[in-house]
């Protein structure tokens, strides 16, 4: 349920903090998605990680059981509350894992390069000359030519043929030593397998009880997986948070503008989606990906491996310091680190890299991303993108210090963001839910202030948070915009003025 804020409680504690600055050119844009795990659960852990620049927490849903969740992510929140800064809870749900079975023995199996092995289902150990695995609709699924990688790729099976209904006659096309549970890819194959695990439906339930920000649905095929998810969550009796697509499997590349008519964002998974693609086909993936999503005005995470070097050092490999810039200039709204932060050696001082790395790309002349955005290829439903339009037009004419939207929902603020305007957005909600979920959302300073029944209250709201948290100052002139409120004569509403002088 929403929670709406008015005048008596909205403690102080609920603004946003920033340096000690009014140069909001020092604000990064594109924001931070950092996984929690051993190296960063702690109380301390998590206030230092947002003191450096994180904007979004991510919990890996495949460690711990549901049981264990609700207690985990009130912690959280609690962190979060008495820091009095817009961070979101992102909760990634695991998924199917596609493994093969245990060893014989426990002895590990050598595959020779062109020796021919059994994929079964009839056994759930695996030895020489046989691979198990318990999923019997990769049996049903795969046909002859069909190619089956285990251990993230590391070996490739080519299918022969049918022996039966539980088991495939395979060749090795590329081998190696197979250990005890590996995981199982099937590029090029549609699996008739639900992304929504008995797992994940524990998971999502403890999760939206416990009130996340966002739900990442992993092993994405189809729309369908989206509105089964979405479902599954209405029928529990819950409003269900944003759901964000994370795209690890190549069939969701052909299905990806239904999928993001389903979904409230994407999450460009490239660890799995490597393992399916050729490598050099993955930068090609995600920078159309990016582009899908910003047509559709929906947000998009770029993860795995941004900062793989910083796990076990300080210093990062130009590499990775590339990568980070161009998903910058790509236009991604948020980036994400896995393991640097969860269980690398130093996730502090990589999430203060990340800024880095993020606030050099922001302010070269390559990241001009508002000269770029193609108006026409938006999705535009309603009257709502044409006031967004307008509203960032008249920034850049007018050269005003910021754009200020008031915004119910998130999707007016949401709007502006993805024309990447070139001044900052501030985002004023009364909605606490509204106001965390703002903090994913591309150059969105989310503010929360007091409900209000009048335009010129919520006016005045806006005024007293904006410059009360320093951000600009009186006189300052700025873009105001609202879409869709309660408030008669604030629906659709532009308005250019100098801050102290809106009514």
């Amino acid at each position: 349920m929403t929670t709406v804020m008015n005048s008596k409680d909205h403690p102080s504690q609920q603004s946003l903090r920033l340096p000690d600055t009014a140069d909001l050119s020092r604000v990064n844009r594109t924001k931070i998605v950092a996984t929690l795990g051993p190296a960063t659960e702690s109380p301390e852990r998590l206030r230092q990680l947002a003191q450096a620049g994180v904007n979004v927490f991510r919990l890996n849903m495949s460690h711990g059981n549901a049981e264990d969740q609700p207690k985990r992510i009130q912690a959280i929140r609690k962190v979060i509350d008495e820091l009095g800064m817009p961070i979101a809870i992102l909760a990634d749900l695991q998924g199917p894992k596609l493994r093969t079975g245990y060893l014989k023995d426990g002895k590990p199996i050598p595959l020779e390069d062109y020796s021919v092995v059994e994929f079964t289902t009839r056994t759930r150990e695996s030895e020489p000359g046989i691979i198990s695995t318990k999923y019997t609709e990769l049996i049903s699924a795969l046909e002859p030519g069909g190619i089956i990688l285990l251990d993230d790729g590391k070996l490739r099976l080519e299918v022969l043929e049918k022996l039966s209904e539980d088991t495939l006659k395979c060749q090795v096309v590329q081998g190696g030593i197979l250990e005890a549970r590996k995981g199982i890819n099937v590029p090029g194959t549609t699996l008739p397998i639900t992304a929504l695990t008995d797992k994940d439906k524990e998971d999502v339930q403890a999760a939206v009880s416990a009130g996340v920000d966002f739900i990442a649905l992993s092993f994405v095929q189809r729309a369908q997986d989206i509105t089964e998810l979405k479902t599954f969550v209405k029928n529990l009796g819950y409003e269900c948070p944003p759901v964000i697509a994370k795209i690890e499997k190549p069939q969701a590349l052909k299905d990806i503008d239904n999928i993001l008519e389903e979904a409230d964002g994407l999450m460009v998974a490239r660890g799995d989606l490597g393992v399916e693609l050729r490598p050099e086909e993955v930068p090609v993936a995600q920078k159309r990906l990016v582009k899908a999503a910003n047509h559709a005005a929906k947000p998009v995470i770029i993860a795995t491996q941004m900062l793989e070097s910083m796990v076990h050092s300080l210093q990062p490999s130009r590499s990775d310091v590339s990568d980070i810039a161009n998903a910058v200039f790509d236009g991604a709204d948020a980036l994400m680190l896995s393991g640097e932060t969860s269980v690398g050696e130093h996730p502090i001082e990589t999430v203060a890299m990340m800024g880095r790395i993020v606030h050099e790309a922001e302010k070269s002349i390559f990241s001009d991303m508002e000269h770029h955005v193609e108006e026409s290829r938006i999705v535009s439903p309603n009257f709502y993108h044409a006031i967004a339009h307008t509203a960032s037009y008249a920034a850049r004419k007018a050269n005003v210090k910021a754009l200020v939207v008031y915004s119910n929902s998130g999707s007016m603020a949401q709007r502006v963001s993805k024309l990447k305007p070139l001044r900052p957005i501030i985002a004023l909600t009364p909605n606490k839910e509204v106001y965390n979920r703002m903090a994913l959302l591309w150059g969105v300073i989310p503010l929360i202030i007091p409900a209000a029944q009048q335009t010129d209250a919520m006016l005045d709201n806006g005024e007293h948070a904006i410059i009360d948290r320093n951000l600009l100052k009186k006189g300052d002139s700025v873009v105001f915009c609202a879409g869709n409120t309660q408030m008669k004569g604030a629906t659709n509403m532009l308005k250019i003025y100098s801050l102290g002088e809106a009514n």
